[in-house]
C-alpha cells in the first residue's frame, strides 16, 4: 500500500508541476513613461528587453505569483522572437531541488511584435505548500534568428 501511495504522490507532483507554469499570455502594453525608456538604438536585433519582475515579489508557501517580461520592438517591421522561461526552486540550506518542490520544465514560446510595439508576456508560478525553497529563480532568454540571445532574471522570495 505505501508503494501505491508513493506512486500516486509522484503522479500528483507531476501534474502539479505542469500546472505550476500556466499558459502565459502576451499583451500589448502602452509605451512606458518616455523619461524612463532607454533609447531603442541600443536594442540588439530590434527588440529591447525592458524588464522582468514578479507580482507580488514575495509569497508564502502555497502562494502564487505572476512573472511578467516587458519588451519593445524598436524596429519599423514585425519581429518574432523565441522566449524560453526557465525557473528553479532554490534553498540556502540545501543543494539540489529543495524538499517538496517540483522541477519545472522550461517553457518555450514565440512572440510577434508589431513595429514599435511594447509587449508584456506573463506566466503564473505556484509554490506548493510543502515546498521548502527560499526562492524561485526565473531566467527568461529571448532569441531571434541571427541575433545573440538576451536574458533577464528575477527572483521570487518565498516565506
Amino acid at each position: 500500500m505505501p508503494r501505491r501511495l508513493s506512486a500516486l504522490a509522484t503522479a500528483a507532483a507531476c501534474l502539479a508541476a505542469a500546472a505550476a507554469v500556466s499558459a502565459g499570455t502576451a499583451t500589448a502594453a502602452a509605451p512606458a513613461d518616455p523619461h524612463l525608456r532607454r533609447p531603442c538604438a541600443t536594442a540588439a536585433g530590434g527588440v529591447r528587453l525592458d524588464g522582468l519582475a514578479f507580482d507580488p515579489p514575495s509569497v508564502p508557501a502555497g502562494g502564487t505569483s505572476t512573472a511578467s517580461l516587458a519588451a519593445t520592438n524598436c524596429s519599423d517591421h514585425d519581429v518574432t522572437v523565441h522566449e524560453t522561461w526557465a525557473a528553479r526552486f532554490l534553498s540556502g540550506s540545501s543543494t539540489g531541488v529543495p524538499a517538496g518542490c517540483p522541477v519545472i520544465d522550461p517553457l518555450p514560446r514565440s512572440v510577434t511584435f508589431a513595429p514599435h510595439e511594447r509587449v508584456v508576456t506573463s506566466t503564473a508560478y505556484l509554490v506548493f505548500a510543502d515546498c521548502t525553497a527560499d526562492l524561485l529563480r526565473l531566467t527568461v532568454t529571448v532569441s531571434q534568428d541571427g541575433v545573440p540571445p538576451a536574458s533577464r532574471t528575477a527572483d521570487l522570495l518565498i516565506g
